[in-house]
């Protein structure tokens, strides 16, 4: 019962963040998201005009959306923690730093849940049409989700400032998108960086996305793929976390 207590109170005190500064929350996980759909529709014309291509566009705007949230957000979130001294005052309580992680992971998967559920209804509104799989759909949230988190944990743990690692993060939280072929086809893109480009966790989570949208639910190496990126990455990052650092 503690343990959940604490997890509920690292929860909590994220959660106040983003409701003071519920801008930069909206902007990663709905606005620039939105945005990106628009613009991808308006720059496709005619050959997007179709129902799949429009699905595969609002699957890349979903996942656009996780990735910002679970790198760029909340890794300016565990840096501001850092490089504020807010972690060492974690450390002073009496909590364990499994509470801390699971507290942090329960946030991200709130997140999710807000962003992708909000984008969803822009969908439909825009009139893409959505036949989700839901009980995969949220499988392939959590599991991308938990991946990008370790991604934002282990740049949040190695950076030596606070600047440096905003710059990281937000690069990388999108550049794992913008690198992905999620808005446009894979062979538009060079030979080289294709090969590389298919590797990418966003890439796997993108056609995951698309397929449980349309009812699929033929993704099982997705699935695997996912799943052992994110037990790599918070394996790493909450490995290289300094939770009483010098």
């Amino acid at each position: 019962m503690t343990r959940a207590a604490d997890i509920s109170c690292v929860f909590r005190i994220h959660l106040a963040r983003v409701r003071r500064e519920a801008g930069p929350f909206l902007l990663a996980a709905l606005v620039f998201p939105s945005a990106m759909y628009l613009f991808a529709v308006a720059v496709g014309g005619a050959e997007v005009a179709h129902d799949e291509s429009r699905l595969r566009l609002l699957a890349g705007s979903v996942v656009f959306s996780l990735s910002l949230t679970s790198i760029s957000w909340l890794g300016y979130l565990l840096l501001e923690n850092r490089f504020t001294g807010r972690l060492k005052l974690f450390a002073t309580l009496p909590l364990a730093p499994s509470s801390y992680v699971f507290g942090v992971l329960v946030f991200a998967l709130a997140q999710a849940a807000l962003g992708t559920t909000t984008l969803l209804l822009v969908g439909r509104a825009l009139g893409v049409p959505l036949r989700p799989n839901v009980a995969l759909l949220v499988l392939v949230v959590v599991l991308t989700i938990l991946c990008l988190c370790g991604l934002g944990v282990i740049i949040a743990s190695r950076a030596r400032s606070f600047s440096e690692g905003s710059l990281l993060t937000d690069t990388l939280g999108a550049g794992l998108v913008l690198l992905a072929p999620v808005y446009y086809a894979p062979e538009m893109m060079p030979r080289a960086l294709r090969v590389f480009a298919q590797l990418l966790p966003t890439t796997y989570a993108a056609r995951a996305v698309q397929t449980t949208l349309a009812g699929g639910h033929d993704i099982g190496g997705e699935l695997l793929a996912l799943g052992l990126m994110a037990v790599a990455t918070l394996a790493l990052g909450f490995r290289l976390m300094k939770w009483r650092e010098d």
